[in-house]
């Protein structure tokens, strides 16, 4: 069951500005300004750039995803890492 559709009623302030609440300060939005008059904001959200190949690459994100599920079951194993030579990059 969907929540019902809430109207509010809200004028534009001198400065062009159209409060939606406290609620949502910080929130993102797009803004659509339809033909008929209509404004559509539509919730967004922003990622890094650096991690924007994971949603681009299909594979690679279902493995984080399939890691996550299996996290989540608790079927996760501890790994040794000081087996593994020292990154010659870090310092």
């Amino acid at each position: 069951m969907s929540a019902p559709t809430v109207h509010k009623l809200t004028s534009v302030d001198p400065s062009g500005r159209i409060s939606i609440g406290k609620a949502r300060a910080g929130s993102l939005y797009d803004v659509a300004f339809e033909e008929d008059g209509r404004v559509v904001l539509t919730p967004m959200v922003a990622i890094p750039e650096r991690e924007l190949w994971l949603h681009k690459n299909p594979e690679a994100k279902a493995m984080v995803e399939e890691g996550l599920a299996e996290m989540g079951r608790g079927e996760t194993v501890a790994i040794d890492l000081s087996a593994f030579p020292e990154d010659e990059d870090e310092e």
